[in-house]
């Protein structure tokens, strides 16, 4: 296993080449997350890993006199400065050697037109000297700032500058005194500043000679390198007493391995490894070991004979409840424009926040529309991934008659099951997305993303982003599947979710299938792009034919049903056709068969891929952004395939998805938050930023083999596709969560534990 290069006195040579990431949040989950729910994709190619051990030859020492940053711009190029806006508008070029920002627009904010530079590092307690040149058309203020590239992005040194016609040179001294960070951000902001009464128009400002160099590294500290994760794994929560269960170790050692009781010390199992094979994503050998045979209720560990010992883990009846609980109040927690109950969420309660009215993008008009979930580790909420969180739920009631009204929201206790509660509060504000003319709006955000408050801390203005088609469809899918399942406790409600949900599809039927949604130039919150919408209208279909049995929905369901399998925020048949697989309805047979060989397919992909595996994933070397979304949602596909054709090997494989997410992993960690031994303590989740402590309950991304912020570019570099995941707020690729992350999760569990 290898270690995470956070060594302070070590600047790696080659992490100065590391491509650049787009500019802080622009590159949240919600942004550019690829759904990954379709794993046959063929089309995508397994990433090249780097496999060597970074050795001492390869490591450059920090001395006095090395220079860091170092871009004068005379052979022509960017040298990897990227430009980012956020409501202003400019270029970004390279003439006659100086880098030239021509800014059309200085926008609202003075980050609003932000140059950008990362892939170096800051030790604590050493001296650096940054310099700069600039000159501008005009007269104006400018900021400079070393900062940190995640959480509040505060200044490690920065200041603002007055800049003139001449040319002046900026030589600025100062010792980093917070700990190191192997991925800081040098950036300019040129958006409109405090002293600017309008708006100064077209102006260009010029750049040279910039320099970042090591003064004093007297003082400087080293850091200690970050643990290795256990080579033996196991799930960190545990097993039931009759599940199949499986000890992995990275080795091709020929060894043993003992189960203890932790209590009494007792070896109460002993075993061997089966045979040692390659496992590509995470680049060494693997063994599987089987102990399915302790089945005594217990806290236990295992112990390899070579590679170490697991962490410990618990066999018994009811292992799941108290975190299964947890998932579920993580939605209660993200939940808007209501104040949260101090009793249920703790420190993570709030007054009501995002209530006031928001403005339909390009309009003067306003419109209500409170409530519904945040979507993420911002206060967005979207259409798109709330309906599949909101679909999740809802099969996970229908397919394990989940009843329970203890889950300890505010609603248990009502006589109505706590998952259609809990679907409801986001239903409701589904509803509220609707236009009257059907059409659903895409998302309601404020034009960026918020810094890192607490929601109520946000107050921009909230604007209703343009209709979709994907929206709209995805609405009318799960209103209708909802006016069949809230039909028996209240009538009115599910009336209202029928009539919703045609005048949806109605919408899309009127010409309108063709709403592609792209953002806006002044709204740079998350897109949720989706161009290809057949699956969309296949699942909205299958369940408005379920729900109705009219004609132009059978209809519907047979010219759309080539449509992509998937149960991701993008990719969504899978949804329409299981339903319809389980739906008591006529006149759809040859759809229906299809459809079983569809999931069928889509599921002994998943084994036999995972079959191959070290940990059973079917992820090969290409772990997405989100992976854990993947993972969740195979184990989705498996129960579903089990529960299509009662077949108990896809139930056993879905829980090998679980055993992952839970720990048997190669990074060691139980990505469910305040689980397991080791679970994540930095999550780029807002309020836990601001609390400094990640809420309960929360699944992060896990690994990103893509590297797609710079935290774990200068971090992950050189670990396994697997290995690529990183504890750290900065890390969103990695670490932020989602509610459609959390929801997959709340159907595996419901349907194993």
């Amino acid at each position: 296993m290898r270690k995470f290069k956070k060594a302070a006195a070590l600047i790696l040579a080659s992490a100065m080449m590391l491509s650049m990431a787009a500019c802080g949040e622009n590159n949240e989950t919600t942004v550019t997350t690829e759904d990954t729910a379709t794993v046959t994709d063929a089309s995508v190619e397994d990433t090249e890993e780097v496999t060597e051990e970074v050795t001492e030859e390869e490591e450059m020492q920090l001395e006095n006199g090395m220079v860091l940053i170092d871009l004068n711009f005379d052979d022509g190029e960017l040298q990897d400065v990227t430009k980012y806006s956020n409501g202003g508008v400019f270029d970004l070029t390279v003439e006659d050697g100086e880098m030239v920002v021509g800014i059309t627009s200085c926008g609202n904010l003075d980050y609003a037109n932000q140059a950008y530079y990362d892939g170096f590092e800051l030790v604590k307690g050493c001296v650096y000297t940054f310099t700069f040149d600039v000159r501008s058309d005009i007269d104006r203020k400018l900021e400079w700032r070393l900062q940190i590239n995640g959480g509040d992005y505060h200044a490690y040194v920065g200041e603002y500058i007055d800049v003139t016609t001449e040319t002046q040179t900026i030589s600025v001294d100062f010792e980093m005194e917070e700990d190191t960070d192997p991925a800081p951000r040098l950036c300019f902001n040129m958006g409109k500043m405090e002293d600017m009464d309008a708006d100064p128009g077209q102006h260009n400002i010029y750049f040279d000679n910039i320099q970042l160099v090591v003064k004093d590294v007297s003082n400087a500290e080293i850091a200690e390198e970050v643990a290795e994760a256990p080579l033996v794994s196991v799930s960190q929560i545990g097993y039931l007493p009759d599940d199949v269960k499986t000890v992995i170790v990275g080795s091709d050692v020929d060894e043993t391995f003992e189960v203890v009781n932790i209590e009494t010390g007792e070896t109460v199992y002993e075993g061997t490894y089966g045979r040692a094979f390659y496992d590509d994503p995470n680049k060494r050998k693997t063994r599987h070991g089987d102990f399915s045979e302790v089945t005594e209720p217990g806290t236990y560990k295992i112990v390899s004979s070579d590679s170490g010992e697991t962490y410990e883990f618990t066999i018994g009846e009811g292992i799941y409840d108290d975190m299964y609980k947890d998932v579920i109040l993580m939605l209660y927690n993200q939940r808007c424009g209501v104040e949260l109950d101090s009793d249920i969420s703790g420190d993570f309660a709030h007054v009501a926040c995002h209530t006031g009215d928001a403005v339909v993008y390009g309009t003067n008009e306003t419109k209500d529309v409170s409530g519904g979930w945040h979507d993420a580790g911002d206060y967005g909420r979207y259409v798109v991934p709330g309906a599949k969180t909101v679909q999740d739920l809802l099969i996970a009631y229908e397919d394990y008659n989940q009843t329970a009204d203890d889950i300890g929201i505010p609603e248990s206790g009502n006589g109505v099951p706590d998952l259609l509660d809990e679907a409801r509060y986001e239903l409701e504000w589904m509803l509220k997305m609707q236009d009257t003319s059907g059409g659903v709006y895409h998302k309601v955000t404020c034009l960026v993303f918020p810094e890192t408050v607490m929601p109520e801390e946000e107050n921009d203005q909230l604007y209703l982003a343009p209709i979709s088609t994907t929206a709209t469809a995805d609405f009318a899918a799960v209103m209708a599947k909802a006016s069949l399942l809230y039909a028996e406790y209240d009538a009115d409600f599910a009336a209202e979710c029928l009539e919703a949900a045609e005048a949806a599809w109605a919408y899309i039927e009127d010409g309108h299938d063709n709403d592609r949604y792209k953002n806006p130039d002044d709204i740079v919150t998350g897109e949720y792009p989706d161009n290809y919408t057949s699956d969309e209208l296949l699942w909205a279909a299958c369940e408005l034919y379920i729900a109705t049995g009219k004609a132009e929905y059978k209809n519907a369901i047979s010219e759309y049903s080539s449509a992509r399998t998937g149960l991701g925020w993008a990719d969504v048949g899978t949804y329409g056709m299981y339903d319809l697989i389980k739906a008591d309805v006529t006149g759809v047979d040859s759809e229906i068969e299809y459809f079983k060989t569809k999931i069928k397919e889509e599921a002994d992909y998943i084994v036999a891929r995972g079959s191959d595996d070290g940990y059973f994933m079917s992820l090969l070397t290409t772990y997405p952004w989100g992976s854990n979304m993947t993972v969740a949602n195979n184990g989705m596909t498996l129960l579903m395939q089990y529960k299509i054709s009662g077949d108990a090997s896809y139930m056993e494989f879905a829980k090998k998805q679980l055993d992952y997410l839970l720990g048997a992993n190669a990074v060691g960690y139980c990505f469910v938050t305040g689980y397991g031994t080791v679970s994540p303590q930095s999550t780029h989740h807002r309020p836990s930023m601001v609390l400094e402590q990640s809420m309960p309950g929360m699944l992060v991304g896990g690994p990103d083999s893509n590297l797609e912020d710079p935290y774990s570019k200068a971090v992950l570099y050189d670990a396994p596709a697997a290995q690529r995941y990183v504890d750290n707020a900065q890390s969103f690729s990695c670490n932020e969560i989602t509610i459609y992350w959390n929801s997959p999760l709340i159907y595996i569990l419901t349907g194993l534990k």
